[in-house]
């Protein structure tokens, strides 16, 4: 029989090891993990731009800290879908520990109109560890030449405290990623670092992205979509800032830099993407080059654009040859806005620029404005040039109760709802007579999960002169639909 003190040791010994087991766990555990996914923009029929993060989890969405960064290299592979033989690979590349654990590569000599698969491998930085694996898709831009049906689809304004499903995030994402549209495009506002919790320092900015983009839904939408990404107000410093501002301890010249840091971001944040013969979208920055405070005196000499970007976008713009031109903005350029702003092109505290690019976006043919930043839905056409512009709204409903709306203004709403979702543009020719038409969609998405809508839809005021929807049909909601045949250039 052993003695009980040679039991007892046998227990220390045991009680050791699994001491030691559990002060290991953490250890093995720290592979480097993607709870940020990837993303894959400012995407042509050539190239486009890969994003991703290394994190020492797989992401805790309902933490502030959600995912913290982490030491590693990344291994990316891509082939045109079901031609694996055409693999091509960019061997192990470090991420960069000063720009938040983050990597952008930039892939060229791509083919036009074709979805690429991707593998993405992840090992520590002292390649000793195997991290992960994870895979997505992205499309290509067609050809100029190209005649095929187009899908976009455009949303603005989402934050932490207006999440809809709990650590999936927000359900309009869950939507968007069964739609799979041919690409994406966020108007900006994307974090809000002048809200509670607040970001107050470039720590907590960067906290705040790594958080949003660790909701479920949100990272497997954009694993598999074409992407492309403006930044606003809210996600540069604070509302309605300008060049020079802070907001606490984080600058205006920080948040230029993580809005680069975190999303898939080429030279410049002004650019145009062309999609087929029948569509071309321009996209502005709205920030950067703004050459007065909001409220001052409004002149020739106040800008929103810079005269560089509205010199080439008005350059570019009459240039193109596409069918339909779309220009999406950060912020409305007809809207009416609601009182007492004094941000944008729909304000007076802008009349002069405003009224330049009404006057001039209205003499091109077939050309429209989409736009974000607004809490509300809707379609409205300018009185004095019949510019047409249709804001979508923000990410849902219940971000659509932050900071009221302008309200049903019949000399310019065609639509107004002051609720939220996505907008969709889709370009294609109609079967019979081959005629080029664009038609913009304006979709609902509270009541997805019965805990989710945090009030009725019958709370929305919809001016349309149609019925509101039933809470109890399938969602997401069509509220409003708009077709235009293309007219001779």
């Amino acid at each position: 029989m052993n003695s009980p003190i040679k039991r007892t040791s046998v227990d220390c010994l045991v009680g050791i090891i699994a001491g030691l087991s559990l002060l290991m766990t953490p250890l093995q555990a720290a592979v480097p993990c993607l709870a940020n996914a990837f993303k894959i923009g400012e995407v042509t029929q050539t190239e486009a731009i890969f994003w991703t993060r290394l994190t020492v989890n797989d992401g805790n969405p309902s933490e502030r800290d959600a995912a913290p960064g982490m030491h590693g290299e990344v291994r990316l592979s891509y082939w045109p879908k079901d031609k694996s033989d055409q693999k091509r690979v960019i061997d192990w590349t470090p991420v960069d520990p000063a720009k938040d654990f983050t990597l952008q590569i930039h892939l060229n000599s791509l083919l036009p109109d074709t979805r690429y698969d991707v593998l993405v491998e992840t090992r520590d930085g002292d390649r000793t560890q195997p991290g992960c694996t994870l895979d997505g898709s992205f499309q290509t831009a067609p050809d100029v030449t190209s005649v095929r049906p187009v899908k976009g689809v455009v949303v603005t304004c989402q934050m932490t405290q207006t999440i809809d499903s709990g650590d999936d995030g927000f359900a309009t994402y869950r939507y968007l990623d069964e739609l799979r549209p041919d690409f994406f495009l966020h108007t900006g506002d994307i974090v809000y670092y002048d809200k509670k919790p607040f970001a107050k320092n470039l720590v907590e900015a960067r906290q705040l992205w790594n958080q949003t983009y660790s909701y479920r839904f949100v990272r497997d939408f954009h694993r598999h979509t074409t992407s492309y990404f403006e930044k606003d107000d809210h996600d540069t410093c604070f509302d309605d800032c300008v060049p020079g501002t802070k907001f606490h301890d984080l600058t205006f010249e920080q948040g230029q830099a993580i809005f680069r840091e975190q999303v898939p971001m080429g030279e410049k944040t002004y650019r145009t993407f062309r999609w087929g013969k029948d569509l071309q979208v321009w996209l502005t920055e709205n920030r950067d080059f703004r050459s007065h405070k909001n409220r001052a005196s409004d002149s020739p000499e106040k800008t929103i654009l810079g005269f560089e970007q509205r010199n080439w976008l008005m350059k570019t713009m009459k240039e193109s040859d596409a069918t339909f031109k779309v220009l999406i903005s950060p912020g409305c350029l007809v809207g009416p806005d609601k009182p007492g702003k004094a941000d944008n092109h729909g304000n007076d505290a802008f009349l002069y620029e405003g009224t330049l690019l009404r006057e001039f976006l209205s003499s091109l043919p077939n050309t429209f404005v989409a736009n974000g930043d607004r809490h509300w839905q809707y379609h409205s056409v300018d009185p004095k040039t019949g510019l047409n512009e249709f804001g979508c709204g923000p990410i849902n409903d219940r971000h659509a109760n932050e900071g009221g709306h302008c309200g049903f203004q019949p000399e310019f709403h065609r639509f107004f709802c002051g609720g939220g979702g996505f907008l969709e543009m889709t370009v294609e020719r109609k079967p019979d007579t081959k005629t080029p038409t664009i038609t913009f969609r304006h979709f609902g998405v509270d009541g997805v999960h019965e805990t989710a809508a945090t009030h009725p839809l019958c709370k929305i005021h919809v001016s349309s002169g149609e019925a509101l929807a039933n809470p109890n049909q399938t969602y997401p909601v069509l509220r409003y639909e708009k077709r235009f045949e293309a007219k001779p250039f």
